[in-house]
């Protein structure tokens, strides 16, 4: 991929539209479903069906970023939803075939794009896998320390061993701890969990963002935006659900109310992600969307109150480009 085509990347907004004064780097979640599961496990970024997919998922998905920052997404050679009935060292070559586009769009962004602002990195699934290879590789030393704020690397799992292996690899502590990851996989009693869920893994509660099985109340769930596609194609529920988190399993459990409604909502595309695949995988995001949309602006009031010359930085460059 060249990335510094236009057309290698989902959404790079024009340097005169780069008006907020934190960027997200963002990796859509798997798109790639197709018939043939012999070949072709790596997905053709070029065909237009699955640009316009990856174009809605990271609408859909990197909407609680968009608010407070500009968003850059690449589009990726990602791997076929087949991988996840692949083994470890089937599935490898192809994971890094994903994960070495990802990473020159990272550095590609960084070369070119920055500038020196602040930026998240966010992703979903299949993004949160290639996103975390990059911090495993890439972030160490204090590397970028002085610019990354947090990533959001949701739908897959942070584990005991990562954070063991690689010190710069945690979890945030709190609402407004800059430098860490916000990593969980929502579930609920009865449902079986997908493979991203590895063993030991670790999260935090996007309610109350603590790593401990403390129930945080549906009251502090600011909205679930279980779907949004357009202002006449959207669903939001206020206080939809609480959550805490089953430590042993590492997964974030939602209410059992909540999951009822669920499961009753005569919404086709619903039905089968619940009720057929059983997992609530792809509402991760979704069913915490208003507390992320919030806490991505709070890490950032956070961010510059730390560093309040970046603040004056942005300030000066964003004259410029008016």
């Amino acid at each position: 991929m060249n990335y510094a085509k236009k057309s290698a990347w989902v959404f790079r907004p024009d340097e005169n539209k780069r008006t907020k004064q934190v960027d997200v780097f963002f990796v859509y979640p798997t798109v790639y479903i197709h018939p043939n599961k012999n070949k072709n496990h790596n997905m053709n970024p070029h065909h237009p069906i699955y640009r316009l997919f990856a174009r809605l998922m990271t609408a859909w998905r990197g909407r609680p970023f968009a608010e407070s920052c500009n968003v850059f997404a690449p589009h990726y050679r990602q791997t076929g939803l087949e991988g996840l009935d692949m083994t470890a060292e089937e599935i490898r070559p192809y994971n890094e075939i994903a994960y070495r586009d990802v990473k020159d769009a990272f550095v590609y962004y960084m070369e070119h794009i920055n500038r020196g602002r602040p930026f998240i990195l966010a992703g979903h699934s299949q993004g949160s896998v290639a996103l975390l290879e990059l911090m495993r590789r890439e972030f160490g030393g204090g590397r970028f320390a002085d610019r990354f704020i947090a990533a959001y690397l949701i739908g897959y799992s942070l584990t005991r061993h990562d954070i063991e292996t690689y010190p710069h690899m945690r979890l945030v502590t709190g609402e407004d701890d800059l430098g860490g990851i916000i990593s969980y996989n929502a579930s609920a009693k009865g449902l079986k969990l997908m493979k991203v869920v590895l063993p030991d893994a670790v999260c935090v509660n996007p309610l109350n963002w603590k790593q401990t099985a403390e129930y945080a109340q549906k009251d502090q769930n600011l909205g679930s935006v279980l779907f949004d596609f357009g202002k006449y194609f959207k669903m939001e529920k206020k206080h939809f659900t609480g959550a805490y988190i089953d430590e042993k399993r590492g997964v974030l459990m939602i209410d059992k109310d909540a999951m009822d409604e669920l499961l009753h909502v005569r919404i086709g595309f619903l039905n089968r992600m619940i009720i057929r695949r059983g997992t609530l995988h792809m509402l991760d995001i979704a069913l915490f969307h208003r507390n992320l949309q919030k806490n991505v602006a709070v890490r950032a009031r956070k961010y510059f109150e730390r560093y309040p010359e970046k603040q004056h930085e942005q300030s000066v460059q964003n004259e410029g480009n008016i």
